[in-house]
């Protein structure tokens, strides 16, 4: 097992690889990328991820040569060479190389990729959250680089012995510091609408798709913070955790009024992944 990388069509280990200074993410944070799991060469959702990542690239004008074939290939080759069970693969497009000057027009586009090896449990325990205000700007519906906000919140989780940061704006829950979240109150579904201050999770829409096929009703509308701790299910879904549920939330305990219904989502997303990677 070898962890590989790929910067610009030269692929070597992990530590091998080097990004130039003159590297536009460097300086400017000017890239959007994307991110998968998988096993061997079976790369879960990789179309979606794939189309992300292009999406974004273009909604930014980020000019490059890269399709989606090409991509799909070039993440499989990564994957099969590295021989990871379980893995993450990250993918990423920067503006360019050049100059450091803040305009940047007519540039080649910079591809970077990297693999590590993963867990993904399958019965893991409920996450313990903190809130924390939104402080990001107003592109958080497309994936860049620009995770300041991200991971301040992220340390202060970390520092209060917690798994994840709830972002709350204006007294309304929007998502997480590295995840969507949805709440479950009397077999309803709820979760913030898809705008421009969510990441339209691909981990998200596999969650409400799950729920419409079993017949529940799922309201796509903005939640208060009360709304949020009196709710009788918490779900956490991003691509690394699937979809989890939440145990506590700023040192207080909540959830636990619906664990049949939360669970049976939760382990219908785990054996899809399991399904697929066929782990």
């Amino acid at each position: 097992m070898i962890s590989y990388a790929y910067y610009n069509g030269n692929f070597g280990k992990r530590n091998e690889i080097s990004i130039p200074l003159s590297d536009r993410s460097i300086f400017f944070g000017d890239a959007v990328y994307d991110a998968a799991i998988g096993s061997y060469d079976r790369i879960l959702w990789e179309s979606e991820h794939i189309d992300r990542l292009l999406i974004n690239a273009k909604r930014l004008g980020i000019e490059h040569e890269y399709t989606k074939a090409f991509l799909s290939e070039l993440l499989r080759e990564i994957a099969v060479k590295s021989m990871i069970k379980c893995y993450f693969l990250y993918f990423q497009l920067s503006r360019s190389s050049n100059m450091r000057i803040h305009s940047a027009n007519n540039c080649k586009a910079n591809l970077l990729i990297t693999i590590d090896p993963i867990t993904i449990e399958k019965r893991p325990k409920p996450l313990r959250l903190i809130t924390a205000k939104d402080l990001r700007y107003g592109y958080c519906d497309i994936k860049t680089v620009n995770l300041l906000p991200a991971v301040l919140a992220s340390t202060k989780a970390e520092k209060a012995d917690c798994d994840e940061a709830v972002f709350v704006k204006d007294g309304f829950v929007t998502e997480c510091a590295k995840s969507n979240i949805s709440i479950i109150n009397q077999g309803r579904i709820i979760t913030h609408p898809k705008n421009s201050k969510i990441l339209p999770g691909i981990t998200r829409e596999h969650l409400l798709s799950m729920c419409k096929e079993m017949s529940f009703t799922i309201e796509e509308r903005p939640f208060t913070i009360d709304e949020m701790l009196r709710a009788d299910e918490i779900l956490v879904t991003s691509t690394t955790k699937l979809c989890r549920t939440v145990g506590y939330i700023d040192g207080t305990s909540v959830g636990g009024k619906d664990t049949h219904f939360a669970e049976m989502i939760c382990q219908k997303m785990y054996k899809e992944f399991a399904d697929f990677c066929k782990i």
